[in-house]
């Protein structure tokens, strides 16, 4: 017959079972334990996906970064570069105070009242000449674009970064993750 001890603080009642103590159960208990708290760590750290994504309303399509014939300084041969955006949201957008950088000390800034209808393209030529409702001019005396590589960034008008599109000169005909695909003379991003 076994003798029931009463129940004291910390230890389990009489007609409670006993705690199974095995080296076997701690280690899994421990085991367990460890998951959880590197499960909770990992989403404390973590963004949730929806907040994870970058919402972008406009895109980087392509840099044509090297036009065909020799680059010679004329103006006529500048606006033969260019960079193309495209409005890939739902609405029209006020692109009122974007800008495009390169690597270098080349700024772009929309100017006021600037506006793109969903789905449509605005390309944005190095050298001088008329805006148009679908072209705009960088209005300088150069080439922006690098023959041998360089990246565009893409700015919001409060000076959030959109999107970087690095390329490197000559063909790369696939993508990898630090340049985009390229031909001889246009980078897609």
């Amino acid at each position: 017959m076994q003798l029931l001890r009463p129940a004291t603080r910390g230890s389990p009642a009489s007609s409670e079972a006993p705690m199974n103590t095995t080296p076997v159960s701690r280690a899994r208990f421990l085991a367990v334990l460890l998951a959880a708290l590197m499960v909770a760590a990992l989403m404390a750290i973590a963004p949730p996906v929806a907040e994870a994504a970058v919402k972008k309303p406009l895109d980087i399509v392509k840099i044509h970064y090297d036009p065909a014939g020799k680059d010679h300084s004329k103006n006529s041969h500048y606006k033969k570069e260019f960079i193309q955006v495209k409005n890939i949201g739902k609405k029209t957008l006020t692109l009122t105070g974007y800008t495009i950088r390169d690597n270098g000390p080349q700024k772009f800034t929309f100017s006021k009242g600037t506006k793109l209808k969903p789905g449509k393209t605005l390309t944005i030529r190095s050298g001088k000449a008329k805006n148009t409702s679908t072209t705009l001019y960088w209005n300088k005396s150069s080439y922006i674009w690098n023959n041998t590589g360089d990246t565009a960034r893409l700015y919001s008008n409060k000076g959030k970064l959109l999107e970087s599109c690095k390329y490197k000169g000559g063909v790369h005909k696939k993508a990898t993750k630090t340049s985009v695909r390229t031909t001889k003379t246009t980078a897609y991003c």
